[in-house]
């Protein structure tokens, strides 16, 4: 091989230049952007351009009253939505701010979604899949015998409030993590994971904040187990705003809240007097509170309590 066709080879890059699909819901679909740790949310239908911006504003007013907090799960950034159909495009500056400060510059421009598909979206940070020591003890522990070659899982549902039964389907994308499951994987990671009942602290704590510092009923957010873009740690994120709503935190009716709890996926240990992990939960919910909410706060945690019971004795 001459010198010219080997210093040819080398000049072309094997890192991906356009947006890479890394998951789909029944929403929408979320696209790596190479070279950057943040992803695009592209709605599967321009229809839902209404539904995306709201997501796009809900997230960025989440995160905005809750960055601030030592809690163990984060929460992406909301840093630009972008509609084609109108050339509409907002954006936030990054925050905190990185950097040493100048003029400020627009840290998006249209060119930046054009090989995305031509429908609404917003970036936001990018959570990193499962560290590969916890996503293969998933795969060689958790997986029935006859999936044992499929991938391993990207993240965990932290499902703390249901008791998992085996089955021989597998979700490689969020794979369901009960609390046996988590136990086992702790017993085996304790250096890589938080201890179960900080985990449970950690629901109490944002839910609670989502509650009553931002205003809105966390419906249909999901708690999971990830990786940290910035490192080969496990990492702990709240996703999926798309469906919450806000609720006016100055009346004493707290239906949607309790609605919301109990329409959502298991995350939350179950609200029973006497569970240790609800416990925890409860304690880190109302510690999480300001005082001037802390009456709807209460209010809440009994009405939820009160509703258990009652599907208890009922089941």
């Amino acid at each position: 091989m001459s010198l010219s066709a080997n210093a040819s080879s080398e000049t072309h890059s094997l890192e991906a230049t356009v947006p890479v699909r890394i998951g789909a819901g029944s929403f929408a679909t979320i696209y790596a952007l190479p070279g950057r740790a943040i992803v695009s949310k592209v709605v599967h239908l321009q229809d839902h351009l209404a539904q995306i911006k709201h997501e796009y504003e809900t997230l960025h007013n989440i995160h905005g009253t809750l960055c601030n907090t030592d809690s163990i799960f984060a929460i992406p950034r909301a840093l630009a939505f972008f509609d084609p159909s109108a050339q509409e495009l907002l954006y936030h500056p990054p925050s905190p701010h990185r950097g040493p400060l100048r003029q400020a510059r627009s840290p998006f421009n249209t060119a930046f979604f054009a090989d995305l598909p031509p429908r609404a979206c917003y970036v936001m940070d990018r959570v990193a899949p499962l560290p590969r020591s916890i996503a293969q003890l998933i795969r060689t522990s958790m997986y029935p015998p006859k999936a044992s070659e499929l991938p391993t899982p990207l993240l965990g549902r932290l499902y703390f409030g249901k008791e998992l039964r085996p089955s021989a389907f597998v979700n490689t994308s969020n794979f369901p993590i009960d609390v046996a499951r988590y136990r086992l994987l702790q017993d085996q990671s304790a250096d890589e994971l938080s201890p179960i009942e900080e985990v449970a602290e950690g629901m109490g704590e944002m839910l609670s904040r989502i509650h009553w510092n931002a205003g809105y009923d966390a419906r249909d957010v999901e708690f999971v187990l990830a990786g940290d873009i910035y490192s080969a740690a496990a990492r702990l994120y709240i996703i999926d705003f798309n469906q919450m709503q806000s609720f006016n935190k100055s009346h004493n009716d707290v239906t949607p809240l309790v609605e919301a709890f109990f329409s959502n996926d298991p995350y939350y240990p179950r609200p029973i007097p006497g569970d240790q992990l609800y416990q925890r939960f409860k304690q880190a919910y109302i510690r999480s509170c300001t005082l001037d909410h802390l009456p709807g706060a209460n209010f809440f945690l009994r009405e939820i309590e009160n509703y258990q019971a009652t599907k208890t004795v009922t089941s």
